[in-house]
């Protein structure tokens, strides 16, 4: 059944989970038939959950937020009026009437004319309950007929945000340990041992120099610190510029830069020079900060190359690793592995040097193991 609501009152729903911005919504009456009934067999078929919100309500404003991790202890999530019912699923109804100070939103709310507020748990995927909260500007606010139907939906809609909830920590938990492509095609059923595609992209390989004497010397604690430094100094430029950090192999990382057109990876090198360039940029900020404090300076060697790779799964039937593989990435590697020798911090390979716009000098041929044959290699003008 249709929610009591006038024209003429304002409600707000708000999921205490995830930011995403401010949305006003003014939608139609929800069809005949039970509001529950639509939102099970309608409501997993809406992308996102603010127009799933907009269909539900006829007059809506929609706040669709997380708490970062560490916000438990702010003072804005301590005087949330919802925090208990985020942490033990606790309903809460407070009338607007007069002054609320303990309470900032509901304050915030009262001057903006809201008259009554309800929140209500949803179901529990992880530690928290993800929050579904109402207002309204009705003069006598909600009536018990409102709170009844409210109370009445949200098992429904509990079942319809839990699946997105779910979703949407296993997206952003496979972005994180995958990559963003990667975890694409992971949550797509792309597991099957073998599976895979040819693409062609740059790739960067980079090493941390005397690594094995640094993990000798230091505690366990440093050690993580300082891979840690060395790794968010590298692979934060890459990811800015829409490259995929791939792997962190012990002191190594693999990352890609895919192109649109496979005919024209010039944009490409370019971010991947400029990542390699902020990289180092970020690491001489690192070691400045490491010299004041008295420890080792940490380096690196980067090697950058263009070519064709394999992207898929690799590995056993019951434990998977979704990589790149194939001759480009071994030869990135024996790349990055020459900056030793000629005391550079970064190279490239001839075919890089081919597509990159940017000026590049020769180095000469350079033996590489595992090739017949010497490779040119390029560095930067000194």
């Amino acid at each position: 059944m249709p929610l009591d609501i006038p024209p003429d009152t304002t409600t707000t729903g708000e999921e205490f989970f995830r930011t995403e911005g401010v949305y006003t919504g003014l939608g139609a009456p929800i069809p005949g038939g039970r509001i529950d009934r639509w939102i099970l067999s309608e409501g997993p078929h809406i992308e996102s959950h603010v127009e799933l919100f907009d269909e539900l309500c006829w007059r809506l404003l929609v706040e669709d937020f997380r708490i970062l991790h560490g916000s438990g202890a702010t003072d804005e999530y301590l005087r949330s009026p919802i925090r208990a019912t985020i942490e033990r699923g606790t309903p809460f109804r407070r009338r607007l009437d007069a002054e609320i100070p303990e309470y900032p939103l509901l304050e915030k709310l009262r001057k903006a004319g809201a008259t009554d507020y309800f929140a209500l748990a949803l179901n529990r995927p992880l530690n928290g309950y993800p929050v579904v909260t109402w207002a309204t500007d009705r003069p006598r606010g909600f009536s018990d007929a409102d709170i009844a139907a409210l109370e009445e939906i949200n098992p429904a809609l509990a079942a319809v945000v839990e699946t997105r909830v779910v979703r949407r920590i296993s997206t952003n938990l496979l972005d994180t340990y995958f990559g963003p492509q990667a975890g694409r095609r992971i949550l797509a059923g792309q597991i099957r041992q073998g599976e895979g595609e040819r693409l062609r992209a740059v790739v960067m390989m980079t090493d941390l120099r005397d690594f094995t004497g640094l993990s000798d010397r230091l505690s366990g604690d440093e050690v993580i610190t300082l891979l840690d430094d060395y790794f968010d100094a590298l692979a934060t430029p890459i990811q800015e510029r829409t490259g995929e950090v791939l792997k962190f192999m012990g002191d190594g990382m693999l990352a890609i830069f895919p192109a649109e057109d496979d005919d024209d990876f010039s944009t490409s090198s370019v971010r991947a020079l400029e990542a390699a360039t902020e990289g180092l940029e970020r690491l001489d900020a690192v070691n400045k900060v490491r010299r004041a404090a008295g420890r080792s300076e940490l380096r690196t060697g980067i090697g950058l190359h263009l070519g064709e790779v394999i992207f898929g799964n690799v590995g056993a039937p019951g434990r998977l690793d979704f990589t790149v593989i194939g001759p480009a990435v071994n030869l990135a590697s024996r790349i990055e592995g020459l900056t030793k020798r000629l005391l550079r911090p970064m190279l490239f390979s001839s075919a890089f040097a081919r597509i990159c716009p940017r000026p590049l000098v020769s180095l000469g041929f350079q033996p590489v193991r595992g090739l017949d044959e010497p490779e040119e290699v390029f560095g930067l003008p000194e």
